[in-house]
């Protein structure tokens, strides 16, 4: 989104919240929700400016002091020739979450960098083109005209080269056509991908993990009250009630737990999806020997490490009699907020949090690498729920919330979790998350996710109270609730002041250290100045892609609340 785009919807949105005031109509509450909505999603488009941004969209300002070398970031050293050591970031960089290199920036000493310069940027760029397209050089070439670029300093020129991450298809990148000689990023450091790293790699160039045939398995491997208790499931939906009848062997075949070993023999065995999700546990553990599935209630600080566990590894359990019983667990301790209409009907907000934990558990389950060496495990925690997964997402986590598109590393899962109606709205489960947490005023769910796994977080507490003691003090919580209670898009100085009680002069200094925590972003100036939330470009983007159905949502509640007088 370019800075017009921004500068434009902002000036919409803020057309949009005066009138809404004066012509939508409804009851009180579908008003004052979609002002909050449409006027929190200006300003997200006012403060877009004042984040931070990471990754490939780096902007490296080189007329200051120069950030430090990351997992996104690397300087190296060239004078008259492309540096060969440069091909094993831009290897890592592509195997793992793109980055930018520099050219013409020397270290001087403790981590520090200066600005030394290239002299023959044109001879430098030149070799770089000649050796791109060379497989001899580089496995892939995904660079375009306008990821290498010349930047003019003070004094000299550096390089910048912009690397994005392959795609998973053409992974792992190598050198030297030699798949041995791939590489990931390690924080500041490129390293050789090998063992497990270099394995992940080539498993996220395929699509198909769960539909191969295992020898030597059969149905007594699965578990008979597992497949019953799906097939009653199964046959109460109209859509699949020709199942009702069909004898074992012919229904699981007919969903995928069966099939031809189309490679080999020809023969009908077990998937390894089908397996993993119905199999006996011990069955699926000569298979699978890292599978494990746990959830574990935390959330009460009285007990010193969990108050309910779910555990493959104390019970015979598979991912469907998983997913029964940790759905029930969180469903059973599922925070229930509510909105009162101007008639004092309670509108109930628990659904949609169902809803969100559900897809969370539901997008673990689907996505996980279950040929990995990590365990997948829910922790339900005081102040969120968080989702744990091996296998790096097959989408950008940038895109999660805001995008309709689904890619699967397990057919197979995927298609028995579709099937039971609860997968339908594949590709939406992230939308669903979000909307959730706009609708409670909760924290806004994050994700992350990198070759080691993947980690889903959705909080059932408002921005303010997901802080602990040891991240803010009394006088900046009060602060900070301050802001996220007005449900404004930001609160001025004075706004503040009189919404905690506090003097000038401890707001100030509230105001500064959250600030420096990056706890709090600050736009506009003098009298126009405002303190609010952070927010990226995708938590926009979500929001506006949450309007709609919550709109919907509560039309129809308001609808049904007239009707029943």
């Amino acid at each position: 989104m370019t800075k017009v785009d921004i500068k434009l919807s902002a000036g919409y949105l803020q057309v949009i919240c005066r009138l809404i005031r004066r012509k939508l109509p409804g009851s009180l509450v579908i008003r004052e929700i979609t002002i909050i909505l449409f006027c929190r999603l200006s300003a997200g488009y006012q403060l877009i400016g004042q984040l931070k941004v990471i990754g490939v969209n780096n902007v490296i300002d080189y007329n200051k002091k120069l950030p430090q070398e990351d997992e996104h970031i690397e300087y190296k050293t060239s004078k008259n020739a492309f540096p060969k050591d440069a091909w094993e970031t831009i290897s890592a960089f592509m195997n793992t979450d793109g980055g930018v290199l520099v050219l013409g920036i020397e270290e001087i000493k403790g981590h520090q960098f200066m600005i030394a310069g290239v002299h023959d940027s044109q001879n430098i760029k030149d070799e770089f083109w000649s050796s791109i397209n060379n497989k001899s050089v580089l496995s892939y070439n995904g660079f375009k005209n306008s990821d290498i670029k010349t930047i003019r300093t003070d004094t000299t020129e550096v390089i910048q080269i912009q690397v994005r991450e392959a795609p998973d298809s053409e992974k792992p990148v190598f050198l030297r056509g030699d798949e041995r000689q791939a590489y990931v990023r390690n924080g500041a450091t490129d390293a050789k991908a090998r063992g497990e790293s270099l394995m992940t790699l080539v498993r996220l160039s395929r699509d198909n993990l769960d539909t191969k045939v295992l020898p030597n398995y059969g149905i007594d491997d699965l578990s008979e009250n597992s497949i019953q208790d799906y097939k009653s499931m199964l046959v109460k939906r109209e859509t699949y009630r020709y199942y009702t009848n069909y004898p074992l062997e012919k229904f699981l075949r007919g969903i995928g737990v069966l099939s031809k070993d189309y490679d080999n023999n020809g023969k009908i065995g077990v998937t390894a999806g089908g397996l993993l999700f119905f199999g006996l546990n011990n069955s699926i553990l000569h298979a699978f020997p890292n599978f494990q599935l746990d959830y574990f209630d935390k959330s009460h600080p009285e007990h010193d490490r969990w108050s309910r566990r779910i555990s493959s590894i104390e019970e015979d359990l598979n991912i469907f009699s998983f997913f029964r019983r940790t759905e029930e667990a969180l469903l059973a301790n599922t925070p229930g907020n509510f909105e009162m209409d101007r008639n004092g009907q309670r509108i109930d907000t628990f659904g949609s949090m169902a809803v969100a934990l559900r897809e969370g558990l539901i997008n673990m389950l689907m996505h996980a690498d279950y040929f990995g060496e990590s365990p997948l495990v829910v922790n339900n925690l005081t102040k969120y729920y968080e989702f744990q997964n091996p296998g790096k997402m097959k989408i950008p986590s940038n895109e999660f919330f805001t995008t309709n598109n689904s890619s699967t590393r397990n057919p197979i899962i995927s298609k028995l979790f579709i099937q039971m109606g609860i997968g339908e709205r594949a590709g939406h489960g992230g939308e669903k998350i979000y909307e959730s947490a706009v609708t409670n005023h909760f924290r806004q769910p994050e994700i992350r996710t990198d070759l080691k796994g993947t980690q889903l977080t959705i909080w059932k507490v408002d921005y303010a109270e997901s802080f602990g003691g040891k991240d803010i003090n009394k006088r900046e919580r009060a602060v900070l609730k301050a802001i996220v209670s007005s449900r404004r898009p930001g609160l001025s100085h004075k706004e503040i002041e009189t919404q905690t009680q506090l003097s000038r002069s401890r707001v100030t200094t509230a105001l500064n250290s959250l600030i420096l925590k990056q706890i709090l972003v600050v736009s506009g100036r003098g009298p126009s100045t405002r303190y609010g939330l952070p927010q990226t470009n995708e938590q926009i983007i979500a929001q506006a892609q949450a309007i709609p159905d919550m709109l919907r949502q509560l039309m129809s509640t308001n609808k049904n609340s007239k009707s029943k007088k």
